[in-house]
């Protein structure tokens, strides 16, 4: 079963050449700055000796949030990562709570993209039996996870990894621990891991009312405090997306021995777009 790349030309460009010149403009705008690879090389110091790293990245077009995106995703092409976990929120709804796609690849423009059927089974069928399960409709409605596909193929070299996609539409804290937990318990040993939890942060704010609330939320994901994180939630859960997720990864971070998060980048809408009246904020984190 192929997963095929249903919201090429919507997020990101259908044309292989069109979405390889994409990406190398985000790029470029990325490098082209000194202070952004002076930034960047400082980080990759924190990378050094570690086999597992987990990112927060959002989702929105390539035009809007590619940018933001370029920061985590630059770092990560130098990890040569075989196994991506990628997270997010289930936006239409559909899914029971918990799913994974089991389909044996997904596409893009760039070619397939093969997912890990073994991590896959031992989420439904082995230790996370019942709490995990397949899903076909809701993975092929939701965009979030195609979004960061091209990106990893395009900084990917030698193509030879593969994916995990899982929906979370249950995102309170019990829930989010408890995959936390679960997916630490079915990594495969030696092999270089990253989780990738992808999440908007507040929509609909005014330009100022967003970077304030980002930049107050921002602070406690830092903290990587979930307890903490689900205090500031009770004014700004219905305002973020992927809250759940963003949760998941603070909490699979700490279980690994990843005490620490840095910000990347932090935009919103109204950085690109020039409407500053209702913008979607933006951020990328890591946590090491």
């Amino acid at each position: 079963m192929i997963r095929e790349h249903n919201f090429s030309g919507v997020f990101y460009p259908k044309n292989y050449a069109d979405l390889i010149a994409e990406m190398e403009k985000t790029y470029d705008t990325l490098t082209s700055s000194s202070q952004n690879q002076e930034f960047l090389q400082m980080i990759r110091e924190y990378m050094k000796n570690k086999r597992i790293l987990s990112f927060l990245i959002p989702h929105a077009s390539l035009k809007y949030s590619g940018l933001v995106s370029a920061f985590a995703y630059l770092l990560i092409r130098q990890f040569d990562c075989n196994t991506f976990i990628i997270l997010s929120s289930d936006h239409k709804g559909t899914s029971p709570g918990l799913s994974v796609n089991n389909s044996e690849y997904w596409t893009t423009p760039l070619g397939k993209v093969k997912t890990n059927q073994k991590i896959i089974s031992d989420l439904v069928n082995g230790i996370g039996n019942g709490f995990l399960v397949n899903d076909q409709l809701s993975f092929e409605i939701d965009h979030t996870i195609e979004l960061q596909l091209p990106f990893i193929q395009f900084g990917n070299i030698t193509g030879e990894f593969d994916i995990v996609p899982i929906l979370q539409k249950n995102q309170d804290k019990l829930t989010s621990k408890k995959l936390a937990k679960l997916l630490t318990s079915v990594l495969p040993k030696e092999q270089k891991i990253v989780l990738l939890c992808t999440s908007n942060l507040t929509h609909y704010l005014n330009y100022d009312e967003c970077y304030n609330a980002d930049k107050l939320i921002i602070s406690e994901i830092l903290k990587l405090d979930v307890d903490s994180f689900y205090e500031i939630l009770e004014k700004y859960s219905r305002l973020i997306c992927g809250y759940g997720c963003i949760a998941t990864a603070m909490e699979f971070s700490k279980i690994i021995g990843n005490s620490d998060a840095i910000l990347l980048n932090q935009s919103n809408s109204g950085d690109i777009d020039g409407n500053k009246s209702s913008v979607v904020g933006y951020t990328s984190i890591m946590m090491v």
